[in-house]
């Protein structure tokens, strides 16, 4: 269901798309082994909601309501992935990865010489025409 939904994300203008999420996992780069080493778990849910030009997107949490702008996005049909760039409404810069093959949102940023994950699995996805 959800590969035939991100198929169908190219139409943004006529759609609006709504993604929940079920997990939550916060990682950091360890350039020594070359993997992401997850410092925490959470089951709380999230729900992001993107309006119908892609140009914004709403991220609600247990604890927090948070904007997004989206500053540049692209999509690979063959991956089933969108690639965006985005900045949150506390002017904090975001790569963010929609991926519906992996079923998941990821975002990447730095901090403090540090390359950070925040990795949402997909519990479902809506889409209002």
């Amino acid at each position: 269901m959800i590969l035939a939904i991100m198929s169908v994300m190219m139409q943004w203008s006529a759609a609006q798309l709504s993604i929940t999420t079920n997990m939550r996992q916060d990682a950091l780069w360890d350039n020594a082994s070359e993997s992401w080493e997850v410092l925490a778990t959470d089951e709380n849910p999230t729900t992001l909601l993107f309006d119908k030009e892609l140009t914004s997107f709403k991220h609600t949490t247990a604890t927090i309501t948070s904007m997004y702008t989206i500053l540049d996005w692209d999509y690979n049909e063959e991956e089933v992935k969108y690639t965006m760039k985005v900045k949150s409404d506390a002017n904090n810069e975001y790569e963010m990865i929609i991926d519906g093959i992996n079923n998941c949102v990821a975002f990447f940023y730095w901090k403090d010489n540090n390359y950070i994950l925040v990795r949402h699995t997909i519990q479902d996805s809506h889409f209002e025409e």
